[in-house]
C-alpha cells in the first residue's frame, strides 16, 4: 500500500491527511482519524469532482488559483480557498518562521523572479497576485496566502531562487 502525507489549509485551519492507495482502491485519513474508503470521479467535463467520503456524496468544483498548490473550491455552494501541499513542503515553509498558513510566499522549485507585483507596506487580500516566478520555462503568478500587509520582499526581479526561499512576507491582518 502506497501512503502519502499532505497538509491542507482550509478556512484558516490546518489539517493533516494521509492518502493511501492500493491498486484502484483509495482511502483517506484526516487528522489522525480512521482510514476511510473514498470513491471519486471527474464530472462536468473535468470541472468538478464527485466524491463519496464517509457515506456522503459531495460535488466539488475546482479552479486553480496559482502554481503553488492553491485551489478555489466550491463545496456545498460555498467558495473556499484550499492550499494542499505535501508534508515536506509544509515543513520547509514552517522552517521560515511561519506555518503553512502564514503569509510567507516561498519558492516551490528552482526558478527566476520575473516580477514583483507588490511593495512593502501595501495592503493585500487573500488571492491577490504578489510575485511572478519563471520555472521550467513557465511563468507562475503566486498569490497572497492571507489578507494583510506586505512587510518584506527579500528578493528582486532577476534573482534566482531555490525551493523554500522566501519571496514575499505578509503580516496577516488581525480579525477580531
Amino acid at each position: 500500500m502506497l501512503k502519502k502525507k499532505y497538509i491542507l489549509n482550509y478556512d484558516e485551519d490546518q489539517h493533516g491527511a494521509v492518502v493511501a492507495r492500493e491498486g484502484a482502491d483509495t482511502q483517506v485519513q484526516v487528522d489522525g482519524g480512521e482510514l476511510t474508503p473514498v470513491n471519486y470521479h471527474p464530472v462536468l467535463n473535468g470541472k468538478a469532482i464527485s466524491i463519496r467520503f464517509g457515506g456522503k456524496l459531495h460535488l466539488v468544483h475546482l479552479t486553480g488559483v496559482d502554481g503553488n498548490g492553491k485551489v478555489q473550491a466550491t463545496i456545498a455552494g460555498r467558495p473556499v480557498v484550499l492550499s494542499v501541499m505535501d508534508e515536506l513542503k509544509a515543513q520547509a515553509l514552517e522552517s521560515l518562521g511561519g506555518g503553512a498558513a502564514s503569509g510567507t510566499i516561498a519558492a516551490d522549485i528552482p526558478g527566476l523572479v520575473v516580477e514583483i507585483k507588490v511593495t512593502e507596506g501595501q495592503q493585500v487580500k487573500l488571492g491577490d497576485p504578489v510575485v511572478v516566478v519563471e520555472a521550467m520555462k513557465m511563468q507562475n503568478e503566486l498569490t497572497a496566502a492571507v489578507s494583510g500587509t506586505v512587510t518584506a520582499i527579500p528578493v528582486k526581479a532577476g534573482d534566482p531562487v531555490n525551493p523554500g526561499d522566501a519571496l514575499v512576507i505578509i503580516e496577516p491582518e488581525v480579525v477580531g
